[in-house]
């Protein structure tokens, strides 16, 4: 059995869904199913939750193997230009079945021995029941904007809202019980609430700045340009009710610069001792800290935050800030009550965040 390849898409299809494989103990998670069939050859990794696909055109019979060492033999691959011929020959039966491959481009040639195809993990069989289009960079800087709020899966039995990318009408957001992030975009509304891995949705950026299908079904979702595919699977539970934690009531707002409010907290990250949580106090625009003994202090303009005072975990403030670091300025919002959430926004932007407030207390002992 043979067949012809274009070397260099071969070896950038390659590449692409190298991408998902994460080393595993599992040897044919390592390994990437390279099918030929109906002038088509198809590329696909997996680890289990997710599959990753990429097709181009080729010429010649039907056959299939399983690649292992795919990102080596990548390397080597590079090597190659023009068309590169694949010819696999078997020997042997049953579980004494061994497959060869012979591989030449002009005056290049090599010779491996491949996983045989069957070994690698069945592709699901899913029907979708929904579709939007989006931008594929656009979808991807919305992830990037609310994925840090996710939570850590630490526990088997933790909530798939907790750990997971949410989507729900013109909304996508995160939250860990202590933060939240969201972004709304009128421009796209998914036509149903959907929840995703953010391992998963960080492949969206190999599909560059292209329109790419979206199809969602009960335990799937695939998103595709018609070249590549990456098919996920969907966590199961419920979303969390945005809505429910938002609020109006607020008791104080004022603005800060976020370069100068990520500045000073960086300062106290590097003073403080410890690996445990940093509680800050913020008073008037006074930051103060302490840990094992000792105390540090410092301070940022804030327009309008006289006499306001309230406590938060330095690394989330720290996390919420970061992707508002190149605005001129942000609007922080305290919700009324002593323990409500504290709103970050920039004007102009669809995206927030939320940072729970911590007891004042245990935010440093003097104002």
């Amino acid at each position: 059995m043979r067949a012809n390849v274009d070397a260099k898409a071969f070896v950038q299809a390659l590449d692409r869904v190298s991408g998902l494989i994460r080393k595993s103990a599992i040897p044919v998670l390592n390994a990437v199913l390279i099918r030929f069939e109906k002038d088509c050859c198809t590329l696909t990794s997996t680890n289990i939750d997710t599959y990753l696909s990429a097709a181009l055109p080729a010429q010649g019979d039907a056959f299939a193997f399983l690649l292992d060492r795919p990102r080596e033999t990548a390397r080597a691959f590079r090597q190659f230009e023009g068309e590169l011929t694949i010819e696999q020959t078997e020997a042997g039966e049953g579980g004494q079945r061994r497959i060869k491959l012979a591989l030449s481009c002009g005056p290049r040639s090599a010779e491996l021995h491949p996983f045989l195809p069957e070994d690698f993990p069945r592709y699901p069989n899913w029907e979708p029941k929904h579709s939007f289009t989006a931008n594929a960079n656009r979808l991807y800087a919305r992830v990037e904007r609310v994925k840090y709020a996710v939570g850590v899966p630490r526990k088997k039995e933790a909530r798939a809202c907790i750990v997971s990318v949410q989507f729900s009408g013109n909304r996508v957001y995160a939250l860990d019980g202590y933060r939240m992030a969201w972004d709304t975009d009128p421009e796209l509304d998914v036509p149903a609430p959907f929840m995703a891995s953010p391992d998963a949705l960080e492949h969206l950026k190999l599909f560059g700045d292209q329109t790419v299908s979206v199809q969602m079904g009960e335990r799937y979702a695939n998103v595709t340009d018609g070249v590549t595919s990456l098919l996920f699977r969907l966590p199961e539970g419920e979303l969390f009710k945005l809505d429910s934690a938002l609020t109006d009531r607020f008791r104080a707002e004022f603005q800060v610069s976020p370069k100068e409010f990520l500045a000073e907290l960086k300062y106290l990250k590097q003073s403080l001792r410890g690996n445990r949580a940093h509680l800050v106090r913020f008073s008037s625009g006074n930051l103060l800290s302490e840990s094992m003994g000792e105390r540090y202090a410092t301070k940022i303009s804030a327009a309008g935050c006289e006499g306001v005072e309230f406590g938060f975990n330095l690394d989330y403030m720290t996390d919420a800030l970061e992707p508002f670091k190149k605005e001129p300025s942000v609007n922080m919002k305290i919700s009324a009550g002593s323990l409500g959430p504290i709103i970050i926004e920039a004007q102009g932007r669809g995206d927030r965040a939320m940072v729970l407030p911590v007891q004042l207390k245990k935010a440093g002992m003097a104002a």
